[in-house]
Parts: structure tokens; sequence; C-alpha cells
């Protein structure tokens, strides 16, 4: 019986859109993993030396949202973000 892997919680932004890495799934997992069960928003921007720089993520909020809804973006939760990346080795500025 296949295993049926949960949705993603929380939207990647991948800026420019057609640069994603291979490993995107890999990525989110771990996003989805530092917003604990929650849904938000996360923009990742890719940098001239090939790594990648948070550059917003939303609060945490409870249940999914509409993409045109306006969310208050959070520093705490930037850096939750960025430190997971770091921490499974993944090319995070």
């Amino acid at each position: 019986m296949p295993v049926e892997r949960p949705s993603a919680r929380v939207f990647v932004e991948w800026q420019p859109g057609a640069d994603r890495p291979a490993d995107a799934d890999k990525w989110q997992r771990v996003i989805d993993t530092a917003y604990a069960g929650g849904h938000g928003r996360v923009r990742l921007v890719r940098q001239p030396e090939g790594s990648w720089k948070v550059t917003s993520a939303t609060t945490m909020m409870p249940k999914p949202t509409s993409e045109t809804e306006t969310l208050p973006m959070s520093r705490a939760m930037r850096e939750a973000v960025r430190a997971a990346l770091r921490a499974r080795g993944f090319p995070v500025l």
C-alpha cells in the first residue's frame, strides 16, 4: 500500500520562479517542519553565487489562507526557516 504524503502546509515562492533547486521537495519538507504544523508563506531568492536567501516569511497561521490574503511578516519565522535549512546543509545565506 503506497504511503500518502501530506500536502505542503507552507507556500514557498522561488525567485526567479523557473530556478528551483532539483531537490525542492526536500526544501519544502524542511520549511514545513520549521512551521511546526502551521501554515504560512516563504520567499526564497537565488543569489548570484548559487546560494539562496530567505527574504520573507509570514507568521505561522493555524489554518490555510488564500494566496491573495495579506499576512503579517515575521522576522522570527524567517530566522527559524533559515536555521532549519542551514542545519540540514542547504546553501542558504
